[in-house]
């Protein structure tokens, strides 16, 4: 997947847009698999997923080959996420609505909604929710999951075969 994502990069810095459609089909499902955890909710999810390929457009032409594009994509969706609770948070704190929106715990799409996934959601730290989703739904090696969260590769082992000992036990109980 690399090459090909290396050379869509290449052709949206070249100002061809086929290269972002291909981009987008390469890397959605696992940048929407980074981004919810992080914000905890199904629809902002989508939104930031979608504003991150804006801005890989926009931002095209400050990557540099010599990297590695899908965790270049990942910092922006990261970027755009983490920018978005701030934004939220500082709404929040002047709203004097009470309908406010809770962070945390998300819903997941009707597809990935599956009793083993709410049962993980229940019992797994956010930490190990997101390697498993990265890992199961994202379609990332524990490699790629430890250079996206910045642990060492032995640590994200550890943690997905703990969260898997935990869901193993829970689904006997």
């Amino acid at each position: 997947m690399s090459t090909k994502l290396e050379s869509a990069l290449q052709r949206l810095k070249e100002h061809d847009l086929d290269g972002l459609r291909e981009i987008y089909e390469l890397t959605s499902r696992g940048v929407f698999t980074f981004v919810l955890p992080i914000v905890g909710d199904y629809q902002l999810a989508e939104d930031i997923m979608q504003e991150t390929y804006i801005k890989v457009h926009e931002r095209i032409d400050s990557y540099s080959p010599d990297t590695n594009g899908r965790n270049w994509i990942l910092t922006i969706a990261k970027n755009t996420a983490l920018d978005e609770l701030r934004k939220r948070k500082h709404e929040e704190s002047v709203d004097f609505d009470d309908e406010r929106q809770t962070l945390g715990s998300y819903s997941l799409p009707e597809d990935l909604d599956t009793p083993t996934i709410q049962l993980a959601n229940k019992i797994l730290s956010p930490e190990e929710m997101e390697i498993v989703l990265l890992f199961a739904i994202g379609d990332y090696k524990h490699r790629e999951i430890a250079q996206i969260l910045d642990m060492p590769i032995g640590t994200v082992t550890w943690k997905y075969k703990n969260a898997l000992d935990k869901l193993k036990k829970a689904i006997k109980k």
